[in-house]
């Protein structure tokens, strides 16, 4: 209620002369009345009861409708003549969420066909857009790597124009090869960073160990811990089976223990996702994290109402006329 007497008492007329019209009009109305509408000729009518019995009889306390509609359009067309602007004061919005940057591997490596028919890189893009579908509050964004790192779009809760930019990476999006993973990580820092909320977390899904870039993962997951920073790292990749190559295990397994050293470094956790089910356990453990409230401030603005006025001005004539042909009809 407090909300729209600001809005009513603020209310101010850009050509405030335009109100002037209305004792005019009111002027020229009673004018009207007494001197020229009791001269005025009219029909006579042999039986007034058979005008009542067609239908064109009112009754007396809607008689006068039509002119009152007359009389609310003048008004609404000099009000809008008069130029009038609201203002709507600044408010404050409450979303309950944290912040979340998903960082995605898009090496060449990341379209290997191990994901249940599907690539590694589809399965993990498919999971994290299904975890982005369950949390409508919080404010999600998107960096994808590979030798370098991008920041494919900012924190936002529009997650629909979030999961169009995610539909248009795919592996090969860098020219650089490689998996940067501590430049990633720098980069989600950077966007987390100037975050208000207490509660900001990283999930950073890759299949490779850090093989690009001028900053290790620890070095990068040190800088992250201290903005309050926690980092989730998947290792979307089959785990290393006996019959392997011993090359092919080393590498997994030194993977894996760079991204548990970033998660341990930072507060969060490592999961191994050789299927979805640990896509899904890594994003369910985020969700327990404490959610933090989020206050978005809407900036006051001012409305002009002359469109508003106009439009409803235009229906009441409309209606009035319809009503002065047909129920209302005055003869003469």
């Amino acid at each position: 209620m407090n909300g729209w007497f600001t809005i009513v008492s603020g209310i101010r007329f850009d050509e405030p002369w335009w109100l002037l019209l209305l004792p005019l009009a009111v002027a020229g109305s009673a004018v009207y009345r007494l001197f020229w509408r009791k001269n005025r000729p009219g029909v006579l009518f042999p039986s007034v009861s058979a005008l009542r019995n067609s239908g064109f009889a009112a009754l007396s306390l809607f008689s006068k409708f039509p002119e009152w509609l007359h009389w609310l359009v003048l008004v609404l067309v000099v009000l809008a003549l008069a130029g009038p602007r609201a203002p709507f004061p600044a408010s404050s919005r409450d979303t309950t969420g944290i912040d979340i940057v998903i960082a995605l591997d898009v090496s060449d490596s990341m379209n290997t066909p191990d994901f249940g028919g599907k690539s590694r890189f589809e399965g993990a893009r498919d999971a994290a857009m299904r975890f982005i579908d369950n949390r409508p509050a919080d404010r999600i964004g998107l960096v994808v790597f590979s030798g370098g790192s991008f920041t494919r779009c900012p924190l936002t809760l529009d997650h629909d124009v979030l999961a169009r930019l995610a539909e248009t990476v795919s592996p090969g999006f860098f020219e650089e090869p490689g998996t940067a993973i501590g430049t990633a990580i720098l980069t989600a820092t950077n966007r987390l960073g100037a975050s208000s909320s207490r509660e900001k977390a990283l999930v950073l899904i890759t299949d490779g160990e850090n093989n690009a870039g001028e900053v290790t993962p620890e070095t990068a997951a040190r800088l992250a811990a201290k903005n309050g920073i926690r980092i989730y790292t998947v290792f979307a990749s089959k785990e290393a089976r006996p019959f392997e190559n011993v090359k092919g295990a080393d590498l997994s397994r030194k993977g894996r223990n760079e991204l548990d050293a970033v998660a341990r470094i930072s507060g969060g956790r490592m999961f191994s996702a050789g299927d979805v089910f640990g896509l899904m356990q890594s994003f369910r453990d985020i969700d327990r994290l404490e959610k933090t409230r989020l206050k978005g401030r809407i900036p006051g603005r001012t409305t002009e109402l002359y469109p508003w006025l106009l439009i409803s001005a235009s229906l009441l004539l409309l209606v009035e006329q319809a009503l002065s042909a047909t129920r209302f009809i005055r003869i003469p």
